[in-house]
């Protein structure tokens, strides 16, 4: 695994080399990177060589704004089309109000000439005329009508699966509706309610399926398998950033509900890969084997962790016993040296014990303790009568 980190690493940089030596960053206007925080400092910014994409303080540095799934070309074919694309729409009222307060300037250069009387009246009565032109469009009051959210939106909003269906339902019998093909946009709106399942609604214009892409709530999934499966919602439409549906899913079950739409509707219903951008189909089978594998995947980690408990606790177990012998066997080699010495053994754990009389040293710590060999007394009484009974012991071994 260390190896396979440090190939791809090499090779990353070497891309970056490539990129540079052919000066295709330095003349970027903006560089646009989805990448990890934790692998930036290894793959991306520069290093001591200057073996990195670019610096830490490079104000050209951008984060893809949006989530594509793994790193394929695909994916990167994808980012690259949605960053070049754009979305004309009218600008609103409060967009309108900052654009106010700018100023025009005008550019005219002369081209190292000096202008003459009539080119400099010339020029002011154009700068007049522009100045005017600019009040009255700053005076002017522009509405830009914000379309407005329908039911469907409401319903997805506040994650109410029931009443969505309803919706639906009711769009779905409705005579006067227009079945159109999802491809197309120029999207048709029943007569009796005034907007369909394409209908755009928001700042963003964005379509019910937008919202449950984006949407946090449990039933999100639900909520977009009832707009594509039941509603036939578009998986095409674009907001007026240029987004599909599809970029805007929050997680992978998400993304997973498109992908089994894609399967159910089939290839035929609108271009998936083209512009809905959504993955590779898949089936009920698929999904609940990857299920299985996960599950499975679950049961092992929990049997490696059961099992790794166990062995701790066996270990744990074997050293307790293996400590316990070892102070017992000390315990009979200090208890057969004091026979050997002519001492009792012990009978009390504690440390301040004189060891021939036994007698405990209240308010005594052992080394405040009278000591000869290696053994502590309460009184030079008991030192001298230890030793008189080795000495008496030693002649008696002697005689035979």
């Amino acid at each position: 695994r260390r190896e396979g980190e440090k190939q791809l690493r090499g090779d990353v940089q070497g891309t970056w080399k490539e990129w540079k030596r052919l000066g295709y960053v330095q003349r970027a206007m903006w560089v646009y990177v989805s990448c990890p925080k934790g692998m930036r400092r290894d793959y991306l910014f520069d290093d001591d060589a200057g073996g990195g994409l670019l610096g830490k303080s490079d104000d050209r540095f951008r984060s893809v704004p949006l989530d594509v799934g793994k790193p394929t070309m695909d994916a990167t074919a994808a980012v690259l089309e949605c960053v070049l694309s754009c979305s004309v729409r009218e600008m609103t009222q409060e967009e309108k109000g900052k654009m106010e307060g700018l100023a025009v300037v005008d550019d005219t250069w002369s081209n190292g000439k000096e202008s003459t009387t009539k080119d400099v009246g010339a020029n002011d009565e154009k700068k007049g005329e522009m100045k005017e032109s600019s009040e009255e469009s700053a005076n002017a009051v522009v509405e830009v009508e914000v379309p407005s959210l329908t039911p469907l939106h409401e319903a997805v909003l506040d994650g109410d699966l029931p009443r969505l269906i309803e919706l639906l339902k009711l769009l779905d019998e409705t005579e006067e509706l227009v079945v159109d093909d999802p491809r197309s946009t120029d999207q048709s709106t029943p007569v009796s309610f005034g907007y369909d399942v394409n209908t755009a609604g928001g700042v963003d214009h964005q379509t019910p399926l937008h919202l449950a892409s984006y949407s946090s709530h449990p039933n999100a999934t639900s909520l977009l398998n009832a707009l594509l499966i039941q509603g036939h919602a578009n998986p095409c439409a674009l907001d007026t950033r240029g987004r599909p549906p599809y970029f805007l899913a929050s997680s992978d079950k998400h993304r997973e509900a498109f992908r089994l739409a894609r399967g159910t509707l089939g290839e035929e219903y609108c271009p998936w890969d083209d512009d809905a951008k959504v993955g590779p189909s898949l089936s009920e089978a698929d999904v609940q084997l990857k299920n299985a594998k996960a599950q499975e995947k679950k049961r092992r980690q929990r049997a490696r962790q059961k099992e790794k408990k166990a062995n701790e606790k066996t270990a744990a177990a074997e050293t307790a016993a293996k400590e316990r012998e070892e102070l017992e066997k000390k315990k009979q080699e200090e208890d057969a040296k004091r026979t050997r010495d002519g001492l009792k053994p012990k009978t009390s754990a504690a440390t301040n014990v004189c060891d021939f009389c036994q007698k405990v040293m209240k308010g005594k710590r052992r080394s405040q303790m009278f000591q000869r060999l290696e053994y502590a007394y309460c009184s030079t009484e008991c030192v001298k009568r230890h030793q008189r009974e080795l000495m008496a012991a030693a002649a008696t071994s002697r005689m035979g």
